[in-house]
């Protein structure tokens, strides 16, 4: 009796672990999310799943549905922010929506385990997942760089308005660049999603990527753009003269290199324990504080004064931060639509090429004269060629009849 009750509890747990699961639908942004056709394919007993083009129907903030597999768009090319899908069940058919859509339900039983989403699923319903999933803190950061372009006009125009413009300047470009950084280290390249061509199509994305290239743009200028503000009448645009941020770049940007370089060879000399650690750590500190410290230097000899050039030496490392960030970003977005640009470009120049060549226009009243060929026919051609090649064929005909 008791083997009898346990192989009952075992077939019982096989079936529940087995059943699809149980998702709430929770929307990240709006309160509807599309599901599409989904097309599936069986290759030596195991099923492969993309989505369809078709949008059947909308599901919507606080429904419930069952998942039973998962699988990533394979139009994308996978830079860590893969879009998932999550294959669902309804009336017997199945269907697939985007997994970060959903949630695993409360109501499954116990020993149900969620097999469709990610971390990066889980990630975008934290607080912080939220708040960067939707797009408020992108144009709070768009805002902050406009009140900069703002600034430095007015700075340029008014001493009173240059006295504010100097610490204003750097304090929203820090915050912009915060915003950026931790917009980035909570969604690494998914805080990108505002321009992504899956889900807002070619169209869509590259309208979104156009003021981000500007904003991006500015972001980078943005420092030497604040030159003369700061300067005032000591600016003479001299590159020498100016902030000094190159050290600190080549710096930041060789760290990461030297301490995988580091790395390895300690692993070739079969260096261990502390003394791996120390010699990574030392040669990543040394690599890092070359530039920072030459950074540091020449902005105090430029402020005259340790603190003003300890503080600008701080902004340029967030600064420098933010622009690694969003130019890596832009390069992302672009990156994704390059393929569709190109054939586009494409389709245009060869309908260019395809194209009549423009007939030469004449004098007054903007007319437009062409030249015509009259065959023996008394038929129109465009061209001397064609009106030959007609009249062969005409004398051909002729020819014919006489015979």
């Amino acid at each position: 009796m008791k083997k009898a009750i346990n192989l009952l509890m075992l077939l019982l747990l096989y079936v529940v672990a087995a059943s699809a699961q149980k998702y709430d639908v929770k929307c990240l942004r709006g309160d509807s999310v599309a599901v599409y056709d989904v097309v599936e394919t069986i290759r030596s007993e195991d099923t492969y799943y993309s989505k369809g083009e078709k949008l059947v129907f909308y599901l919507h903030d606080g429904e419930q549905v069952e998942a039973v597999d998962k699988f990533y768009d394979k139009g994308m090319i996978d830079t860590g922010s893969s879009i998932g899908y999550a294959v669902i069940q309804k009336d017997g058919k199945k269907y697939c929506t985007l997994s970060e859509n959903l949630v695993f339900s409360k109501d499954n039983p116990e020993g149900v385990e969620d097999k469709v989403l990610t971390k990066s699923d889980e990630l975008a319903h934290t607080i912080q997942g939220r708040i960067f999933n939707s797009i408020i803190p992108y144009i709070i950061i768009a805002l902050l760089f406009l009140g900069v372009m703002v600034l430095n006009i007015l700075a340029m125009r008014s001493n009173k308005i240059r006295s504010i413009a100097v610490i204003a300047i750097p304090a929203c470009i820090m915050l912009g660049t915060l915003i950026e950084i931790w917009a980035y280290s909570v969604l690494g390249t998914n805080c990108f999603w505002w321009c992504d061509k899956n889900r807002y199509g070619f169209f869509g994305s590259l309208l979104r990527i156009i003021p981000f290239g500007l904003i991006v743009f500015y972001q980078v200028m943005s420092i030497k753009f604040y030159e003369p503000v700061i300067l005032g009448e000591a600016f003479d645009g001299d590159v020498q003269d100016g902030i000094s941020v190159k050290p600190a770049l080549i710096s930041m940007l060789a760290a990461f290199p030297v301490l995988i370089a580091s790395a390895l060879i300690c692993d070739f000399l079969d260096l261990g324990g502390w003394i791996e650690t120390f010699l990574i750590l030392v040669s990543f500190l040394l690599a890092l504080g070359i530039g920072v410290f030459l950074s540091l230097k020449r902005n105090i000899e430029l402020m005259k004064s340790k603190k003003w050039g300890l503080l600008l030496t701080l902004f340029t490392i967030v600064y420098i931060l933010g622009c690694i960030v969003a130019v890596w970003g832009l390069i992302i977005v672009i990156f994704k639509l390059i393929i569709q640009i190109l054939i586009i470009g494409g389709i245009i120049c060869f309908i260019l090429y395809a194209m009549p060549a423009p007939s030469s226009s004449g004098g007054g009243g903007g007319t437009t004269y062409r030249t015509v060929y009259y065959d023996e026919d008394n038929k129109a051609h465009d061209s001397a060629y064609a009106c030959d090649k007609a009249n062969e064929e005409i004398a051909k005909r002729e020819a014919g009849k006489h015979n």
